[in-house]
């Protein structure tokens, strides 16, 4: 789960620098505050969609999230 930890770290970070509380996120997102404290630390493994709907509201570069997103060949 080490991508769902970096992508939850990168979250944090944006939100907290946003000055964005959790529950303002949840509600922007249309999320439990419970489901986003979970991905925030690394306890949760979100769908893609969930992760885009979070960096988009937070506007989390994508390239950011290069690194969390695991590749299968």
């Amino acid at each position: 789960m080490m991508e769902t930890r970096h992508f939850g770290r990168i979250m944090r970070e944006k939100r907290e620098r946003r000055g964005m509380t959790l529950k303002t996120l949840a509600d922007t997102v249309d999320m439990s505050e419970n489901a986003l404290h979970g991905i925030e630390f690394g306890d949760s493994d979100p769908k893609l969609s969930t992760v885009l709907k979070i960096a988009g509201a937070l506007e989390i570069d994508m390239g950011a999230l290069n690194c969390c997103v695991p590749v299968f060949i």
